[in-house]
């Protein structure tokens, strides 16, 4: 071929590569004039600016660049005629759309086949996907490092390859101790089994949520942690490593376990609630039953004297078990608000003890058993409510009795051990299993076996012994050897110094002579009538009056010496007819006993205030009653 044509030949062929180069590129390639006009545009110029090649083709360049940004390009051909090349210079142009974008533009002079500088050619690269990706990257960048979650990635060998903020806060290692480390390094030894079960599956192309289970910190702490892991894929949508969210759920498995903790307890208090109604359902019923065919009796058979005598002794047992239930009741209420405020004083327990046990020789007799009371002579002074401790001694007896079968022993003791004064109770009864013991005091609780015998109670009693020996600042203990071993209870409380003046024995009060006129104020008619009758059997002299109106009225009448007055009364109240009787001078010196349902300390204070000498709780013991009665007789 001849060399002018293999010149030309080069050149169509050059011209045709350059072309395809020009009509392939994803950038903007465009050229211009010296003044500004457009004299090619390529594919990729309509795909960034909208506008075809006929649209822009003799149009100003102008057309693409903001107002505020034309200044801009006669700058540009100044440096083009120089012959200035002008490089990456980034800046923003206008699609056809009207929407701006961010724009880097590289323009260089062309030459004529003289050398003169003719026009210029223009590359220009759209970078808003760029920035948009930087600023999305930046974005996420900062969503991980302020996640309160551990956000860490790794390859397909279980290495860390990054490490957040979180990361190192939840488990206690730096990115730089972290990072090219296995990630092995935070599983405890029994569960690194876990590891290659979770990196198949991110093999496979799955993602693991929500994973519980249990990680070690640096400190070697075990914490509970929720994971999440996800595949990482890399250009070609190979998977190339893992994504890893860890949440630390410690703190919200040990509130789930508190939660099932307090439902279960919530669930045996209300299964212990079920079983106590039923006991006190059955404990209210068996005094009622005897009560019922007591009452029936003297319905039918009236007359006869034995039977009378018989009857009265069921009605005066059962009657005193409805009211052990009803006080156990109410002391364990008081004990558990905090209400019960014991009236201490100097209290010497052997005499209290050996006035308690003659109380119960009786019951003891009665059921087959030998009551022994092994105390000194000499008093053990204590600082006590003897009223409560007489209550406590009542209950740990009555236990004592109720659970030793006939031949049986029951010993009371006492005696000073340190700074302490040792009361203990020993009987040869069923005993007390050794699962029970550590909950023997508790409230409600009750041996199955004692169910079984039928030996009833609500099971307060040792639970009201528990909390009103602790309010004198003393304690009490129980111990068995098992089944038909017996059981021993052991009370202790601080010891007083006794003083040579109280070494004897205080002689019992003698009653007093005086009164017979005597005032029954009380609402229930049934319970007014029947006090009134047992009184008159007594040799008194009674009126009853059904309100409070109606008891003022009386007094002015009858002038009694004592007024025996309910609390909660129609028209006055017991407190408000207590006060007009003081304020009254017929009536000021009255001897006034409240008889009430209402019984504790607060109760107790305001029958005080209103004017009241003494406080009596419904159902009062008749014999307890009489002697008030008597002490002003």
């Amino acid at each position: 071929m001849p060399d002018g044509e293999g010149r030309g030949w080069r050149e169509v062929m050059e011209s045709a590569f350059l072309d395809a180069i020009v009509a392939s590129s994803d950038d903007a390639i465009v050229s211009k004039d010296l003044n500004g006009i457009v004299t090619s545009w390529n594919a990729a110029a309509e795909r960034i600016f909208g506008y075809s090649a006929e649209e822009m083709i003799g149009q100003p360049i102008l057309k693409l660049i903001p107002s505020d940004r034309q200044s801009e390009e006669p700058a540009i051909l100044e440096r083009i005629r120089r012959g200035e090349r002008v490089d990456h210079f980034e800046t923003i142009r206008r699609r056809k759309d009207g929407r701006e974008i961010n724009v880097s533009v590289t323009i260089s002079p062309i030459r004529g086949a003289d050398g003169r500088i003719v026009g210029a050619s223009k590359i220009v690269r759209d970078l808003t996907g760029q920035q948009e990706a930087l600023v999305q990257g930046a974005l996420l960048a900062a969503i991980v490092q302020s996640s309160d979650d551990a956000i860490v990635s790794k390859d397909l060998n279980g290495i860390v390859t990054s490490w957040n903020a979180a990361a190192e806060r939840i488990f206690g290692y730096t990115a730089a101790e972290m990072i090219g480390q296995p990630i092995l390094k935070l599983i405890p030894p029994d569960r690194q089994s876990e590891e290659p079960e979770i990196l198949a599956r991110i093999r496979r192309g799955e993602r693991v949520d929500h994973f519980e289970t249990i990680r070690r910190r640096k400190d070697g702490r075990k914490i509970n942690v929720s994971v999440t892991i996800s595949p990482i894929r890399g250009a070609d949508g190979r998977i190339v490593g893992a994504s890893k969210v860890a949440r630390d759920i410690t703190e919200q498995k040990r509130m789930e376990k508190e939660l099932r903790r307090y439902a279960e307890e919530l669930a045996a208090q209300h299964r212990q609630k079920d079983r106590f109604m039923a006991m006190l359902a059955h404990e209210l019923r068996n005094p009622l039953t005897p009560m019922r065919t007591a009452l029936e009796i003297l319905r039918h058979r009236g007359g006869d004297a034995t039977q009378v005598e018989r009857v009265r002794e069921v009605l005066d047992r059962q009657v005193r078990n409805l009211t052990r239930l009803v006080e156990d009741l109410l002391d364990i209420s008081r004990l558990t608000q905090g209400k019960v405020h014991p009236r201490l004083e100097r209290v010497d327990l052997a005499r209290l003890i050996r006035f308690n046990c003659r109380g119960h020789e009786a019951h003891a007799e009665a059921s087959g058993l030998a009551l022994h009371c092994m105390v000194p002579e000499l008093p053990l002074w204590v600082m006590a409510d003897p009223t409560r401790l007489d209550q406590v001694l009542d209950n740990l007896l009555e236990n004592a009795i109720k659970f030793t079968a006939s031949g049986g022993r029951i010993t009371v003791a006492a005696g000073t051990e340190g700074d302490s004064v040792l009361m203990t109770v020993r009987d040869t009864g069923i005993g007390i299993d050794p699962q029970l013991l550590p909950r023997l005091f508790d409230a409600f609780t009750q041996d199955e076996q004692s169910l079984a015998r039928s030996r009833g109670g609500l099971g307060l009693g040792l639970s009201i012994v528990r909390g009103l020996i602790e309010l004198h600042g003393g304690s009490v203990s129980a111990h068995s050897d098992g089944r038909d071993q017996g059981a021993e209870f052991r009370v202790r409380l601080p010891r007083l110094e006794e003083p040579s003046a109280l070494t004897q024995e205080t002689p019992e009060a003698k009653p007093a002579a005086g009164s017979h006129r005597v005032l029954v104020v009380e609402d229930n008619q049934d319970a007014a009538d029947s006090l009134a009758d047992l009184l008159r059997i007594f040799g008194y002299e009674v009126r009853v009056a059904y309100s409070g109106p109606a008891g003022l009225e009386a007094a002015q009448l009858f002038h009694p010496e004592i007024v025996l007055c309910d609390i909660g009364l129609p028209g006055l109240d017991g407190y408000e007819v207590a006060r007009r009787l003081r304020s009254d001078a017929g009536t000021t010196a009255v001897r006034l006993i409240a008889v009430t349902g209402y019984g504790d300390e607060n109760d107790r204070e305001r029958a005080r205030q209103a004017g009241f000498d003494e406080h009596l709780v419904k159902p009062v013991d008749p014999d307890r009653l009489l002697g008030e009665l008597s002490s002003n007789r």
